[in-house]
């Protein structure tokens, strides 16, 4: 039996179709396991200018001062005798979110009604710098089944994240400058706390079966850190209906303790984090379409955040802090070719919004941002082709959205020109 069954795994070895590009091992008795991944190194060129200068009139919650528009630009960032000087441009290899997987799967029999255990162990591969860490992408154990649905437990894109924002620019647009969430998921700067498209740990997911079209999924990870006075849990959740033609979807997502909002403003008096017994939720709700048509699809998101602050403490003598901030954003895509050739572009608005304080006026101006992203590929064949694409952001002069990982800490109102050239494999 023992020889029988070495030789069937032996045996099973296959490589997929070419639409798949995976290697898989073993077969439903004694379980599977592939092997994937997809490497997109790239060589690019970046710069910034229109960084808002000392004494600029900025948005309350950027500067020194609060309570109308005119608030000078002292203090937070420099003194307002000293001008603030552009970066150098710069060129860089980079390796965006290239990565590799195991996975697989074993049918539990016929007793269970068709029940699977999967799991998935996901990492980024640092092709230029030689980083890398394991499980480090959507890595998870579960079950699965056509009747019941999917549960797992692991590292995982939330809902929120796999439900929205469907283009992925030429399917390179993850971890990289082209990529819509940078602006589309974000408040006022990049700050991780107060994004809406993030990979999550600690998570639990679970997604219905697909009824029509429809499919359903709810997903929570709890605070292991939770203390007295923070909970810093989530829960992200939605429906999707998926035919070959339409796609839409409408879902959200809820941050506890994330304080996101007090961690993107750079009026550091403003802020609530540092007091134990303020509170926050911050919530995303977007809507996501798509139209495929022959050779081309169109692609549209709608997303409006949510950010609110509580600080029990502030009283007519305390310190004026922040209480709310809302704004709306939006993109639309566009994605077609012929033959080898695919090209696509993206116009991405995060608007101003409103903000209110705990007492006195509070301005939004400047908070504003957009950004154009379009590229081009040919295509060598199913696994291998080359890409080049650009990104111009344009940041309004209160607002700090940065695209680019590998230049960090720009100033206030900088507006960037990322582009580069690439070749993607994947197997």
């Amino acid at each position: 039996m023992k020889r029988n069954t070495l030789a069937l795994a032996v045996g099973a070895l296959f490589v997929a179709p070419a639409a798949q590009a995976q290697i898989t091992f073993g077969n439903e008795e004694i379980g599977t396991l592939q092997i994937y991944g997809k490497l997109y190194p790239q060589f690019g060129w970046a710069s910034s200018t229109g960084a808002t200068q000392p004494g600029s009139a900025v948005a309350t919650f950027q500067g020194a001062g609060i309570g109308s528009a005119a608030s000078p630009l002292t203090g937070a960032l420099a003194p307002s005798t000293t001008r603030i000087e552009e970066p150098p441009a710069r060129q860089m290899v980079n390796a965006s979110n290239s990565y590799i997987g195991f996975r697989g799967e074993r049918g539990l029999g016929s007793r269970w009604g068709g029940l699977k255990a999967i799991w998935q162990l996901e990492q980024t591969v640092g092709l230029d710098s030689g980083d890398g860490t394991w499980a480090s992408r959507d890595s998870f154990v579960g079950l699965s089944s056509g009747s019941f649905g999917t549960v797992r437990l692991g590292n995982m894109d939330t809902v929120y994240k796999q439900y929205g924002d469907t283009l992925s620019l030429l399917g390179v647009g993850s971890g990289n400058f082209v990529s819509a969430s940078n602006v589309l998921s974000n408040s006022i700067s990049s700050v991780r706390a107060a994004r809406f498209h993030e990979r999550r740990n600690n998570s639990i997911m679970y997604e219905t079966p697909t009824f029509s079209g429809f499919t359903a999924g709810i997903m929570y990870g709890p605070d292991e850190a939770k203390t007295n006075s923070r909970n810093a849990n989530f829960w992200s959740y939605g429906v999707k209906w998926d035919t070959e033609r339409y796609y839409a979807s409408l879902h959200q997502e809820k941050h506890e303790d994330a304080f996101g909002l007090s961690q993107s403003i750079q009026n550091t008096s403003l802020r609530n984090n540092g007091n134990t017994q303020s509170h926050s939720m911050d919530t995303a709700t977007r809507a996501s379409g798509e139209i495929r048509l022959r050779n081309m699809r169109i692609t549209l998101d709608l997303a409006r955040l949510e950010y609110d602050e509580s600080n029990p403490l502030v009283n007519a003598t305390a310190p004026v802090k922040v209480a709310k901030y809302e704004h709306t954003n939006w993109a639309i895509g566009w994605d077609g070719g012929f033959g080898p050739w695919r090209f696509a572009t993206q116009y991405i608005r995060a608007g101003e919004g409103s903000c209110s304080l705990t007492s006195g006026n509070c301005s939004t101006a400047g908070l504003g941002a957009t950004m154009w992203t379009m590229g081009a590929r040919y295509r060598f064949d199913r696994q291998t082709y080359v890409y080049a694409i650009a990104a111009l952001l344009t940041n309004g002069q209160s607002a700090n959205y940065q695209n680019n990982s590998t230049i960090t800490g720009l100033p206030l109102g900088s507006d960037t020109t990322n582009v580069a050239i690439g070749l993607s494999y994947s197997f």
